[in-house]
């Protein structure tokens, strides 16, 4: 039988039994789950036990790249990382067995996703643990697992490094660092030396598994239902996107945005503007003459967007204007050697920089994302580039969450200065004596993410992150900004009580990358697909409702691969494209309808596994509210968008899907778990509304009721 746009089949790979076997794939399943983690979620969920231990030989790996990915498709070139997430859900369930985490994806882009396809599957999943460190090595159709002793201990450049002298410079690798071997629990996996799926603790489920690297080189290439049509939407997007990428006065204006920050913060203004010149102002921001995430480095961290100071402190105030101008994009751009973008990116936001005072051989390193330059910048109170660009390189070698990572800087000196760490918990082979750190001091941040990775000293207790962390550290879980396990990224709920909402159902709590209302569609995502038309409605349980729409089309653009500021760059010819690369003849209807499935999967398997919980701490959501700055007074009420939110999905007030929508959606393979599926229902004090008999996907005629 002819696949189009894929293959048919996945790589399943026993590390116990060193068994590597096909497995083939129904054609429907691809339609009704896509690639990415829609396709992993449904592989996983039919195949793993039960409430197995995450970090045991039980858990299922998987590395699953989008159904576009490989493609001409644009903006397709990323892959999921996913499993049963040891840094999440952990909680009492209802028969008083402590349930063992929930459910873990992590995202990448890069170069590696394409190599999977060209391997000649549609995605590889690892079970069991190998008795002693190996590596995956594909070679066109030749597959072998290979001893990793040599390679364990290495980082990730030294790592990579080796693999392409003993098999050649076209095989594309990922693998852990010494975080994933330490099993850190934010460690994650690394491909193109700072590429990383860093969040659920990816990382340490590959180091649980003594699984070093992935080595692939393949060249199968799969089949274009319409290469006539498939390749003329591309040039025409493209085209587009060259036209938006122009050199004007927005890419002049981007550099010197920063100065109108101060002016910005007093007039309250935020992140979005309603304009349909917001796709080619972002074009360009992003783009070839743009500094990428960088661009917010300043103007997040004076609105209110990036939390300050572990989320008790004031841009403004704790981390004055003239601070944050020292890590500005502006100064990173400086040491910029070339552009870099995924594979199929027209964009490019990335960028090597060559940067004299890194302390490898190497001094070639990626641009720190905003993420990183906030998590080891304005929230931490530090305006020291430098320590931010070792910082992410050691990070990006090592494959550490610098999410998680910064917060757990935060955290730490949050106890320091509260008297429970002091000088002599910091004791190391660089410092005998100690070292205590403090806020806006850069000398001790490196040398404690240091301790962390390599599990040193006070590291031990800190390697898990800020929940395990304050477990073991007495009188410290008021200063654990995590949601669920997992670390609060670096955007205020409080600033936008949607991502609040995505924070804490989210079957990955804590992403600042999922759905959410405002924060994805609210920018410029309305032109991505203007024939979908997304309802902001202004009551907070009708908002809920809302971001239950929003919710069903990103699990669009995960299972097909995109990266997710494509929604940002104007009209793409999704259908078009989607239906000339598979020959089928998807509508808007049932786009909608394989992101509902794709959710509600992944929302079962928390419910499966006990890990659906609604805990944010009380900081993050303004309680007590700040007393000065943008968010002075502001304290968020979650319970009725989370209320919306699942009856707009069709979960109970507990989080748990409904037996309804199980067989509506076709997840009737679920519907034996369902009697022992658990959820939480504390956090909310209000039922939810049964679902519609008339209930239908398509955001343009969804009801909004109840409230």
């Amino acid at each position: 039988m002819d696949f189009f746009g894929y293959f048919g089949k996945i790589l399943v790979v026993n590390l116990s039994t060193k068994e590597c076997k096909e497995v083939p794939i129904p054609e429907d399943v691809y339609r009704k789950f896509l690639g990415g983690y829609g396709l992993g979620a449904y592989y996983i969920y039919n195949n793993m036990e039960p409430n197995c231990d995450p970090m045991g030989p039980k858990n299922i790996l998987g590395f699953c790249p989008g159904l576009l990915t490989g493609s001409p498709a644009p903006l397709t070139g990323r892959y999921v990382v996913c499993a049963k997430s040891p840094l999440t859900g952990k909680g009492i369930r209802s028969n008083g067995n402590v349930s063992s985490g929930g459910w873990g994806n992590a995202n990448s882009g890069g170069t590696f996703g394409p190599v999977i396809k060209k391997t000649g599957f549609d995605a590889i999943f690892f079970e069991g643990k190998a008795d002693n460190p190996v590596y995956l090595l594909i070679d066109k159709k030749n597959i072998e697992i290979r001893e990793a002793n040599f390679l364990w201990g290495k980082d990730i450049i030294e790592t990579e490094k080796k693999l392409k002298e003993l098999h050649g410079s076209q095989f594309n690798i990922a693998a852990i660092g010494k975080a994933g071997e330490n099993l850190s629990l934010i460690a994650g996996i690394v491909n193109d030396k700072g590429r990383i799926a860093a969040r659920s603790g990816m990382g340490a489920v590959m180091g649980s598994k003594n699984l070093k690297a992935l080595c692939l080189y393949g060249t199968e290439k799969i089949k274009y239902y319409n290469k006539e049509i498939l390749l003329s939407n591309t040039k025409e997007y493209l085209k587009m996107i060259k036209k938006n990428s122009k050199k004007g006065l927005i890419t002049k204006m981007i550099p010197v945005l920063d100065r109108f920050v101060p002016l910005m913060r007093i007039m309250g203004m935020g992140m979005g503007l309603d304009s349909p010149l917001m796709p080619k102002i972002l074009t360009q921001m992003f783009g070839p003459s743009g500094l990428g995430t960088t661009s917010a480095n300043v103007l997040s961290s004076q609105i209110g967007d990036t939390p300050i100071k572990n989320l008790k402190g004031v841009g403004f105030k704790d981390f004055p204007y003239k601070n944050a101008m020292n890590i500005r994009g502006k100064a990173l751009r400086k040491h910029m050697k070339k552009k870099y973008g995924c594979f199929s990116c027209p964009i490019q936001c990335g960028a090597i920089l060559e940067y004299e005072d890194l302390p490898y051989e190497e001094k070639t390193t990626h641009r720190p994302e905003y993420e990183t330059s906030a998590a080891f910048g304005s929230l931490i109170l530090n305006d020291n580039l430098d320590v931010i660009i070792k910082v992410n390189e050691y990070l990006n070698r090592e494959g550490m969450d610098s999410i998680s990572a910064g917060m757990t800087v935060a955290f730490v000196l949050e106890c320091c200065e509260n008297g429970i760490l002091n000088k002599g918990d910091f004791k190391c082979e660089e410092y005998p004596d100690g070292f205590l750190p403090k806020w806006g001091e850069s000398d001790y941040i490196l040398p404690l993410v240091k301790l962390m990775v390599s599990r040193e000293g006070i590291g031990d207790k800190l390697a898990d992150g800020t929940k395990i962390a304050a477990e073991k550290i007495s009188n410290s879980k008021q200063f654990a900004m995590n949601v669920n396990g997992q670390e609060i990224p670096m955007h205020d709920a409080r600033m936008d009580p949607n991502l609040g909402l995505t924070y804490i159902t989210d079957p990955t709590p804590a992403r600042h990358t999922a759905a959410s209302l405002n924060f994805e569609m609210g920018i410029s995502g309305k032109y991505f697909m203007p024939e979908v038309k997304f309802i902001f409605p202004d009551a907070p349980y009708q908002q809920g409702l809302a971001q239950a729409i929003v919710a069903k089309f990103h699990q669009i653009i995960e299972g097909l691969g995109f990266c997710l500021f494509a929604v940002y760059f104007g009209k793409y010819p999704l259908l078009e494209i989607l239906n000339a690369l598979t020959g089928w003849d998807v509508d808007i209807d049932e786009l909608f309808s394989i992101g509902h499935r794709i959710q509600t999967l992944r929302q079962m398997f928390n419910a499966r596994e006990g890990a659906i919980r609604h805990e944010i701490p009380d900081r993050a959501v303004g309680n007590p509210p700040l007393s000065k700055g943008p968010l002075k007074g502001v304290k968020i009420v979650l319970e009725p968008l989370i209320a919306g939110y699942y009856n707009g999905m069709g979960f109970l007030n507990n989080g748990v899907p409904s037996e309804e929508i199980l067989n509506k959606l076709g997840l009737d393979f679920c519907l034996k778990d369902l009697k022992e599926a658990t959820g939480d229902s504390s956090y909310i004090n209000r039922s939810l509304e049964s679902i519609d008999e008339d209930y239908n996907p398509n955001p343009k005629i969804v009801p909004l009721k109840g409230g």
